[in-house]
């Protein structure tokens, strides 16, 4: 892991690197005090975390929007070094440590950042171009992995399927979970949770647009919880990108491409499994010959692709 550390104050810095390589192992880190040489290795480094002091940060942005750049830095993984206790509280996506606090403080915020793997098994499905099966391929995922594992199913389609199958519909959902994790209020997952034919289910609220309004906070916020309910497989479904997107396809293993046929979709596929690869530990991409498009009202059960042929090709693929 490389982690690069800029502030104004060289005495500052170098007290603190010396403090990290006495706590820190398996990590290299670089440190800068001009913004100069900050942004020069940015052409041949990609940092882990960066910890920046604050005053640091204003002029590296002003920097950036005086050149018309984009900052380089992911705020997820950035930690700013505040001189002032007053402006701890922040709903930026970074987190932020008083500068002149216990430096146990920072090392502990480091460690508790670390990206890390999920306690079980744990897919995101995804199809740029929408293929009408996804969710069902996911349900069907979900169904196979049940046979021996406890799963939890965390479906973020607009309109999700799920919803006809849950028994008199879903009362909670993902909304309802992070509202909770912000308000400390005295709850227990199962009161949330919906079940389908032993698969806990974590849908979308009922309202189609509330997804776009989790931030990337809330996002890492729930897969913090969610990590710790210690589920044995978790199925991640996307209808579209949210601001979760890269937090999601960084935690889970398999990051699975649900691809659609024909010249006309092929190249933009490539290009989308070429930026996943990027962020994802393993991707999987399945050009899904199956379609819903010669179902009609009268024949087109859901239950029966459960148990046909598009569960059946779920199952060959030995998830």
């Amino acid at each position: 892991m490389k982690v690069a550390i800029c502030d104004f104050d060289e005495r500052y810095v170098s007290s603190l690197l010396t403090y990290l390589y006495g706590k820190c192992t398996n990590v290299t880190f670089s440190s800068f005090t001009t913004i100069e040489d900050y942004m020069a290795s940015l052409l041949n480094n990609e940092y882990s975390y960066t910890i920046m002091g604050d005053e640091f940060y204003e002029v590296y942005k002003v920097s950036n929007e005086e050149n018309g750049v984009v900052s380089d830095v992911k705020e997820d993984k950035l930690i700013i070094l505040s001189a002032s206790i007053d402006n701890l509280q922040s709903e930026e996506a970074y987190q932020t440590i008083y500068k002149y606090g216990p430096m146990d403080g920072l090392y502990r915020m480091m460690s508790s950042s670390r990206e890390r793997t999920s306690n079980g098994k744990s897919f995101a499905i995804y199809s740029p171009f929408h293929h009408e099966l996804t969710e069902m391929y996911g349900i069907s995922m979900c169904k196979m992995l049940e046979e021996t594992e406890n799963v939890l199913l965390i479906d973020m389609v607009n309109i999700p399927i799920i919803r006809r199958l849950i028994r008199d519909g879903p009362r909670n959902g993902i909304i309802d979970v992070i509202y909770k994790l912000e308000n400390n209020r005295t709850w227990e997952i199962k009161d949330l949770l919906e079940n389908y034919n032993g698969i806990d289910v974590l849908p979308m609220s009922f309202c189609p647009t509330d997804i776009s309004s989790i931030s990337k906070k809330q996002w890492k916020a729930l897969l913090d919880y969610i990590d710790s309910l210690n589920y044995g497989a978790y199925v991640f479904i996307f209808e579209d990108i949210n601001q979760g997107f890269r937090e999601i396809i960084e935690y889970v293993d398999n990051c699975i491409l649900i691809n659609r046929r024909g010249d006309y979709y092929q190249k933009r596929q490539e290009e989308m499994k070429d930026f996943v690869e990027k962020i994802a530990n393993k991707v999987t991409s399945i050009e899904l010959q199956m379609s819903a498009n010669n179902l009609n009202e009268g024949c087109y059960k859901i239950e029966e692709l459960l148990t046909g042929n598009l569960f059946q090709y779920v199952r060959s693929q030995n998830y």
